[in-house]
C-alpha cells in the first residue's frame, strides 16, 4: 500500500539535481558511487523536507525551520539539474564497471530518464514526479493534504530550538501554499485541472483544517501534543510557544489554505468532471511514461491490461475452492467475499476495547513470524518496527494502512500505520496479510536493511521504486503462505488471495481508466464485482488512480518478477538454491528498478555455478 508514500515517497522531495560535479569522459569507474552521492547530497542539503524525512542533522547545516521550494522557477531548474546529471553518468562507460557500481550506474540512469520524461509536458508541476503528485492539488498525494501529515509525523520536537523550527515551518507555509497555487493556475491555463472529486476531496480536507479556531487547528494541537512529550519547558514556556503556533496559523497558514480552496472552489463549481490522463494534452504518452516509471519495464498498457485479466481469472479460481472447502458455495467470488466482510465472526467490535483487540492481533501476528525468520533470512532489520493507529483527525482520508521508515539517525524506528477509522475494512482474515506486507518481512525488512547498506550511494540507500518496493511486500505475503504461516489458518490464507486478486484487479483498472477511457464508474463496478469490496472502499481506490497513473500497476508486476527470478534461480541452481542467500542478495543490495534485479540476479547465478565449478 503506500509508503508514507511520500511511498512512501522518501524520495518525493529526491531532487538529486544540484550536482557541481561533472564527470568526463575518462572519468574512472571507481568513482561512479562517488559521483552519485555528490549529486544526492548537495540536492538534500538544498532540501529542507527531504532532510527532515531522511532524518539527517549533525552536517552544520540547520534547514529544520524552512519548507522545501515548489515555487515555478523551479520547473526549470529541475529539468536542467537532472539533465545535467544524466550526462555526466552517460559519459561513464558503463561496460568497465564491476561490482556494486554496475546497479548503481543503473538505477540512477533509470532514474534521471524516467523523471526528465515525465518533466516532459508543459504542464509538469515544479517538482519532481517521483513519488509525488502529477497534479498540483489532489485528495491524497499532494502538498496541501500532506503537508499537516509531515508535520505531524516527521517534525520532531526535543528542546526550544526544534519547537521553534515548528513554529517557523507553520509561517513558511503560506508561502508554499501560494506556490501550489501557481502551479494549479500554471497547468489549468493548459487545460490540466485535477479530476473534480481529487478537487473536491482536498477541498474538503483544507475546510476540516481551517475550521477549528487557530488554537485549536490540528497543525497547533499536533504541536501540543510535542511539547507534551518534552519535559524540559515550564508551563509558561509552553504556553507561550502555543500561542506563537496559532499566531503562525491565523496569519500564514490558514490565509494561505483559504486562498487555495477560493480556488479549488471555483474550478469545482464548473463541474470539470473526472476523467482519465487520455482527456489530458499529451496525455496518452504521459501514462506510458508513468507506466515505465512505476512499473520499471517496458510493458505497455494492453500488455499489463492482459496480464490482470489473466491474473483475476487464475486467482478467483482458487478462491473458489477454498471457499467450496469451507462451504461457501453460492453466488459468485465477489459475492461470497462481499458476504464474508460483513460476517460478525471476523469483526472487530467498534468499540476502544475492539481496537486495542485488532492492534494486539497485528503484535502477534508479527510475534508468530519470528520463529520462521532465520529460516528464511540471513540478513534483518536491526532497527524496530512499532506498531501505531493512524491519527484520528486523519482517518477519513488515509488508505487502510501504510509504512513510514526509520529515521537514519535512529531518532524515529520503522512505523506500520493501521487506520482504526473504519473497523469493516479490517477483518480477522484480512489482517495478517495486511501485517506481512507493511511490516515484516515486507515494507519493514526491505526500506529498513536498505537504509543499513552505508556502503552503496545514498540514492541506493533511500530510493524505492515502486515496482520493487511494492512488488516485494506482495511477495512477502505469499512468502508468509510458504512459511506455513496459513497451514491452520484456511480463513487466512483466502485474505492473501484476495489481497492478490486485489492487486491483480488494479492492473485491469489503472489501465482501463488512463487508456480505454473507463469512467470511474465503470472502474468502480469491475472492482466491486470483482473483489466484493464495499462500495465506500472501492470509490477510494479508483480516486487513487485517478490521480496517481501507473503507480497501481507496480504491486503485481513487481510482485510477478521476484517470483519469476526466485524460480529462475531455484531451477538454475538445483539442490545449491539457498533461499536465505536469495533473499539476502535482493535486499542487500537495495531497492532497483526491476531490469537492474534481473541483471543482479542473473550475475549471482553465475557467480554460484561458477564457485561450484571451482570446488569441483
Amino acid at each position: 500500500m503506500r509508503l508514507a508514500s511520500q511511498a512512501l515517497l522518501l524520495s518525493a522531495a529526491l531532487s538529486l539535481a544540484l550536482s557541481v560535479h561533472v564527470a568526463s569522459a575518462d572519468t574512472p569507474p571507481a568513482g561512479v558511487g562517488a559521483l552519485i552521492d555528490a549529486q544526492t547530497m548537495q540536492s538534500v542539503r538544498h532540501d529542507p523536507e527531504l532532510r527532515t524525512l531522511l532524518g539527517l542533522s549533525g552536517d552544520g547545516i540547520d534547514l529544520s525551520g524552512q519548507l522545501t521550494d515548489v515555487s515555478l522557477p523551479r520547473r526549470a531548474e529541475l529539468r536542467a539539474q537532472m539533465q545535467g546529471n544524466l550526462d555526466a553518468l552517460e559519459r561513464i562507460d558503463a561496460s568497465r564497471l564491476t561490482g556494486q557500481d554496475r546497479w548503481s550506474h543503473g538505477l540512477a540512469v533509470w532514474f534521471y530518464q524516467r523523471q526528465i520524461e515525465l518533466m516532459q509536458p508543459d504542464w509538469a508541476p515544479a517538482w519532481l514526479p517521483v513519488g509525488a503528485s502529477t497534479y498540483a492539488v489532489d485528495q491524497l498525494f499532494s502538498v496541501p493534504v500532506q503537508l499537516p501529515a509531515f508535520l505531524e509525523n516527521q517534525h520532531a520536537v526535543r528542546d526550544e530550538a526544534s519547537a521553534r523550527a515548528y513554529i517557523s515551518r507553520l509561517h513558511a507555509v503560506a508561502t508554499k501554499i501560494d506556490q501550489v497555487r501557481a502551479n494549479f493556475d500554471l497547468q489549468a491555463r493548459h487545460g490540466v485541472l485535477p479530476p473534480q472529486v481529487a478537487m473536491e476531496g482536498a477541498a474538503s480536507q483544507i475546510r476540516a483544517l481551517t475550521q477549528p479556531d487557530p488554537a485549536s487547528s490540528p497543525l497547533v494541537q499536533s504541536f501540543r501534543r510535542k511539547l507534551d512529550k518534552v519535559g524540559a519547558f515550564t508551563a509558561q514556556q509552553r504556553e507561550a510557544l502555543l500561542a506563537q503556533a496559532a499566531r503562525a496559523v491565523r496569519e500564514d497558514a490558514n490565509p494561505a489554505y483559504a486562498r487555495l480552496l477560493a480556488r479549488l472552489d471555483e474550478e469545482i463549481a464548473r463541474k470539470p468532471g473526472s476523467r482519465g490522463m487520455w482527456a489530458l494534452p499529451g496525455g496518452d504518452a504521459y501514462y506510458d511514461a508513468a507506466l515505465r516509471w512505476n512499473t520499471s519495464t517496458d510493458l505497455g498498457a494492453d500488455a499489463i491490461h492482459r496480464i490482470g485479466v489473466d491474473e483475476v481469472a487464475r486467482i478467483e479460481k482458487a478462491m473458489d475452492a477454498l471457499l467450496v472447502a469451507q462451504d461457501r458455495r453460492t453466488g459468485s467470488v465477489g459475492e461470497r467475499m462481499s458476504a464474508l466482510v460483513k460476517d460478525p465472526r471476523f469483526q472487530y467490535a467498534d468499540t476502544d476495547a475492539g481496537r486495542a483487540e485488532l492492534v494486539g492481533d497485528i503484535k502477534r501476528t508479527l510475534a508468530a513470524l519470528t520463529p520462521h525468520i532465520p529460516d528464511y533470512f540471513g540478513r534483518t532489520p536491526p532497527q524496530p518496527l512499532d506498531v501505531r493507529p493512524v491519527p484520528k483527525e486523519s482517518q477519513a482520508t488515509a488508505p487502510g494502512a501504510y509504512y513510514v521508515q526509520p529515521a537514519m539517525d535512529g531518532s524515529r524506528p520503522g512505523i506500520y500505520f493501521i487506520n482504526l477509522g473504519n473497523l469493516e475494512a479490517n477483518t480477522r482474515w484480512s489482517l495478517p496479510t495486511l501485517t506481512y506486507h507493511e511490516g515484516s518481512p515486507g515494507h519493514h525488512f526491505q526500506i529498513a536493511i536498505g537504509q543499513t547498506l552505508t556502503d552503496l550511494p545514498m540514492l541506493r540507500r533511500s530510493l524505492n521504486p515502486s515496482a520493487f518496493s511494492e512488488g516485494w511486500a506482495l511477495y512477502a505475503e505469499q512468502l508468509a503462505s510458504e512459511m506455513g504461516l496459513y497451514r491452520d489458518d484456511p480463513w487466512g490464507d483466502l485474505g492473501r488471495l484476495r489481497a492478490e486478486l486485489f492487486r491483480s484487479v488494479r492492473l485491469v483498472v489503472d489501465t482501463g481508466l488512463h487508456r480505454k477511457r473507463w469512467t470511474p464508474e465503470q472502474a468502480i463496478a469491475y472492482m466491486h464485482e470483482h473483489t466484493g469490496m464495499p462500495l465506500d472502499e472501492v470509490r477510494i481506490e479508483v480516486y487513487r488512480y485517478l490521480v496517481q497513473p501507473g503507480q497501481a500497476c507496480s504491486y503485481k508486476i513487481g510482485h510477478l518478477k521476484f517470483v519469476e527470478l526466485r524460480e529462475r534461480a531455484r531451477t538454475a541452481l538445483g539442490e545449491r538454491f539457498d533461499i536465505r542467500a536469495f533473499h539476502d542478495l535482493v535486499l542487500g543490495n537495495g531497492a532497483m528498478p526491476l531490469a537492474v534485479l534481473e541483471a543482479s540476479v542473473d550475475d549471482w547465478i553465475r557467480t554460484q555455478r561458477g564457485t561450484v565449478a571451482k570446488a569441483r
